[in-house]
């Protein structure tokens, strides 16, 4: 019975390795199909906003150190979907990336990243690569990053794409911190959808630890602190430095206003 059940399990181990063997040919060989990232780096979205000189909607990409940005314009529409993915927004009926990532899902693959590959014309190029597939999918990058976003893909860029302006504003939405809240100008898309009117209010786009205990949101919209209306991000720095401890925020959500008190450890702050 011993050498019964010995041999069974050697049977099985042997069994294991030859299939993890396989495995990891497969896991080999799809590696070796797959494009190489090669002259490209990782970057973020750090925001997007309206440039008022040129009339145009934009979306700023930043490297991991921070040092080099990448401004590529883009449509209304466009901008909207990227604003809200980027913020954990859903609107009542699906954008075109909620449609396109459902698709995605639907057939079973991933999206294993994106990239935007190159500038022809004052137009610029992007990639979507996805699990399994050899060849990328053309894709406008607006488009490429709305989707990367949503399915939480890594987005790169090719680096010597990093110090072109061509066709792209120079200047950025005003962002401002101040009592341990980042804010950025509200935009004509998020101003429409929120039923604000342009210039009420500031977006929440980061805060610290300690905030999220306050029940405050990235993508909140701040209107008012302490009953003082908040009309820009600067408005917003005088007020947190002025008013009282604790500070108290009307906050606009999902077509709501609600009322947030922040904790007393982040209001001490100091507003820069």
């Amino acid at each position: 019975m011993p050498t019964r059940l010995f041999k069974t399990l050697a049977s099985i181990s042997a069994a294991i390795l030859l299939a993890s063997c396989a495995l990891l040919s497969c896991v080999r060989d799809h590696a070796a199909t797959r494009p190489a990232v090669n002259g490209a780096v990782t970057v973020k979205v750090a925001r997007v906003g309206f440039d008022q000189d040129l009339g145009s909607h934009y979306v700023t990409l930043i490297d991991q150190s921070g040092n080099r940005s990448l401004d590529i314009v883009i449509g209304p529409e466009e901008a909207r979907e990227i604003l809200f993915e980027l913020h954990g927004l859903k609107p009542e009926r699906p954008l075109a990336s909620d449609l396109l990532r459902t698709v995605v899902e639907r057939a079973g693959v991933r999206v294993e990243r994106v990239e935007i590959t190159g500038l022809r014309d004052q137009t610029y190029f992007a990639e979507i690569d996805l699990d399994g597939q050899r060849q990328p999918i053309d894709s406008r990058p607006s488009d490429a990053i709305a989707l990367a976003l949503g399915v939480g893909a890594p987005i790169y860029v090719k680096a010597s794409l990093m110090s072109a302006k061509a066709g792209a504003p120079n200047t950025g939405p005003a962002v401002a911190r101040a009592a341990g809240i980042t804010v950025q100008e509200l935009t004509p898309e998020l101003a429409e959808y929120f039923s604000l009117p342009p210039g009420r209010g500031v977006v929440v786009a980061d805060f610290e630890a300690v905030q999220a205990q306050s029940g405050l949101r990235r993508g909140d919209i701040v209107t008012a602190v302490d009953g003082r209306y908040i009309r820009t991000t600067n408005d917003f720095v005088k007020a947190a430095a002025s008013a009282k401890r604790p500070l108290v925020l009307s906050v606009r959500r999902g077509g709501h206003t609600i009322s947030i008190t922040l904790a007393p450890a982040a209001t001490t702050a100091a507003a820069h």
